[in-house]
Order: structure tokens, then C-alpha cells, then sequence
């Protein structure tokens, strides 16, 4: 995470050097991202950026942490746009991904994340139970409160591996949203009352 020195600058440069990375991050894997270009770009020195971060590695865990914390938020906001049916925001949030996949300018960026995360095999959900509370169970067919948390992970894979699809271009994001219709449909049949 960044160094005190990284949180004590003006908004403004904080920004400057996170858009910096952004854009570096986006224009190649986060490998080969180069911190003479991040410091290029912010247009600081390279002495500055390790005040800020102890390493490249560094200021990649800071910028994914952010992504993460912004796409939890992103899905409670769909949970409770879609009153708690995670049967619907599950589709909601597919096409959320998807848009931001295309005809972004930090389409990149956000594809170099998502390989990233599936590579680290992380979960922005981590801990389930941080949805729990925004899901309508009573319509649900749960037998017992632990089986909610199953039917989160499941339908979390679904969405991701949908979205994986479209992403790579294993599917058209048309075809991979059909697929995911489809699983969601079959699984209403056992988990919806």
C-alpha cells in the first residue's frame, strides 16, 4: 500500500499519479508496466514515486484494491437497484462489466485487472456475508441460512466466467449474456420459491 507521503499530497497530484498509472497500466500487462513511464506521466520524479510506493508491485496492489473496493460498491448499489433479486442484478452486473469492457478508454486497464484478478484467483467477494444482508431471501428456497452463501458463490462464478467469456472474446458479449440467461433460468427453477 502507499506510504503516508502518497496520502499527504494535494488531491490533485494524488490523482495526477494515480491517472498516471491508469494509463500505464492499460497500455500493457502489469508485468511489463514500466515505472519510468508512471513517472513520465505524472510528471514527477522517479525518486518521488518510491516516497510514494515501495515498488512497481506496490503501486499495483494499490491500484487494484481501489478497483476492488469501487466494484463492491458498484454491485451493493445494483443489489439494492434490484431489491435484493441476485437472480437480476447478476444480470445487471454482467452488463455492467461488459460496458465498461467496450468502447472505454480504459478498456485495457480494466481487462489487464480482471486477468490479473482471475490470475491471483482473488474474488472481489471474497467474504459473502457482505452481500448477505442486501439479498431478498424470501425468494429464495433456502432450507438453511448456509445455503445463501452457496447460492452467492454459484451464481458469482456464473457472472464471472460469462464475463470472462465475453472479455476473451470466447463468445460474443451477446452469446455469453444468452449462456448466462440460460444457467440463471435453470437455477430459478431449484433456488427461486
Amino acid at each position: 500500500m502507499p506510504k503516508e507521503t502518497f496520502y499527504h499530497l494535494s488531491t490533485e497530484k494524488r490523482e495526477k499519479v494515480e491517472k498516471a498509472l491508469e494509463k500505464e497500466l492499460g497500455r500493457t500487462t502489469f508485468e511489463k508496466a514500466s515505472i519510468s513511464k508512471i513517472v513520465e506521466e505524472a510528471n514527477i520524479p522517479r525518486g518521488s514515486f518510491y516516497q510514494y510506493f515501495e515498488d512497481k508491485e506496490d503501486a499495483i496492489k494499490y491500484v487494484m484494491e481501489k478497483y476492488i473496493i469501487l466494484e463492491k460498491e458498484t454491485v451493493k448499489k445494483i443489489l439494492k437497484e434490484t431489491k435484493g433479486n441476485i437472480f437480476e442484478a447478476s444480470l445487471k452486473i454482467f452488463d455492467y462489466i461488459t460496458t465498461k469492457l467496450q468502447g472505454n478508454l480504459k478498456t485495457n486497464f480494466y481487462k489487464n485487472i480482471i486477468h490479473e484478478l482471475k490470475n491471483s484467483n482473488v474474488n472481489i467477494f471474497n467474504d459473502v456475508e457482505e452481500m448477505e444482508e442486501l439479498i431478498d431471501t424470501n425468494i429464495l428456497n433456502i432450507q438453511e441460512p448456509s445455503e445463501l452463501n452457496y447460492i452467492i458463490k454459484i451464481i458469482i462464478a456464473l457472472t464471472r466466467t460469462a464475463s470472462m467469456k465475453a472479455n476473451t472474446e470466447i463468445l460474443s458479449i451477446e452469446e455469453a449474456k444468452k449462456e448466462l440467461e440460460k444457467q440463471i433460468e435453470i437455477l430459478k427453477r431449484g433456488m427461486e420459491k
